[in-house]
């Protein structure tokens, strides 16, 4: 057995937890990330990702019938601009199937022409696809600490949420002019690598704006840039990933299990679109707030004071200045 002095000097010595968190606060390569990650689970990130992917999911075939009925509407004396569109639309998609796509065009037809019958269905379409852009401005606000009370209104919401759609067309029509530009490139390398910066572009230009909309505060565009730019990263190389999967995978299976693999890699696609977007959110938090370095051990410091604060302060149902007033002695 060792000597008592032994025994003071080991409880003394720095553990293997004290070393790393020592290291990590001294080098932000190291502690940044790490205080992203320990945001992203204050925030329960994985379950607001889950909440928004999961009403994604379900409104994405209203989403795509509404676009599509607007896009026959508005370009159907242009049939070869209109099938761009189309195309570009599905290209999106990645996992979606020819079937989908069948579906979406043969429903789109049948409300053709019969009048406010397409007008009701076209709204019913776009109330549900909103519902997702309503739980996404919920899910950003929460993640930045907005109180309750400075939140969007329900009306609000939807009003922003329509502009939402909006964009997400804009981006579309943007993708379907980018392809017909690039295409027209003689050069392959110089196309493909065109098409990609400008589709990164683009997508970054609209999470950008999506920002501005979904906040219950005004922050400045530079605040956003760095999630901005993760989300136009992301999107581009998971819908190229998607694209490969489609192409290698789902196409060889049988006509039995290649609509599964579809709806699951559909699933999956947006899932982790959402989950991107989350943590690309969580670094402009996690920036902007200044919440790193983030201690390993019990030791709090300055930036977990600040993120316990933030957290605090979005629970809020009232002003402050409502609160005392209201609990002052009358």
């Amino acid at each position: 057995m060792g000597s008592e002095s032994d025994r003071a000097t080991d409880a003394t010595r720095p553990s293997l937890v004290d070393r790393v968190d020592t290291l990590q606060r001294a080098f932000p390569v190291i502690g940044f990330p790490y205080a992203v990650i320990k945001r992203y689970v204050e925030d329960h990130g994985g379950w607001l990702g889950s909440l928004i992917a999961y009403y994604g999911f379900f409104s994405l075939y209203p989403l795509l019938v509404a676009f599509t009925t607007i896009a026959t509407w508005l370009f159907g004396d242009r049939p070869q601009t209109l099938q761009r569109i189309l195309s570009s639309v599905w290209s999106r998609v990645p996992f979606a199937t020819s079937g989908l796509s069948e579906q979406v065009s043969e429903q789109v037809k049948d409300l053709s022409g019969q009048g406010w019958i397409a007008v009701v269905s076209l709204l019913v379409s776009l109330w549900g696809a909103i519902g997702v852009v309503r739980v996404l401005q919920d899910a950003v606000n929460t993640m930045w600490g907005v109180p309750r009370y400075l939140r969007p209104s329900f009306v609000n919401k939807v009003g922003r949420g329509a502009i939402m759609l909006g964009l997400l067309g804009f981006a579309v029509i943007g993708s379907a002019v980018v392809a017909g530009v690039t295409l027209a490139v003689d050069l392959p390398l110089v196309a493909t690598v065109g098409a990609a910066l400008a589709n990164i572009a683009l997508s970054t230009l609209v999470t950008l704006a999506v920002y501005q909309l979904v906040l219950g505060r005004s922050i400045p565009y530079r605040t956003h840039l760095p999630g901005a730019v993760i989300m136009g990263v992301g999107v581009w190389g998971l819908t190229l990933i998607g694209g490969l999967y489609v192409q290698r995978v789902i196409a060889r299976m049988t006509s039995v299990f290649g609509p599964f693999a579809s709806t699951i890699g559909l699933l999956a696609y947006v899932s982790l679109l959402i989950q991107i977007f989350v943590f690309a959110t969580e670094v402009n938090v996690v920036r902007a707030k200044r919440l790193w370095p983030r201690a390993l051990t019990v030791e709090l410091g300055e930036p977990d004071l600040r993120a316990i604060a933030l957290s605090m302060q979005r629970e809020a149902l009232f002003a402050p200045a409502i609160v005392q007033e209201s609990t002052e002695p009358g």
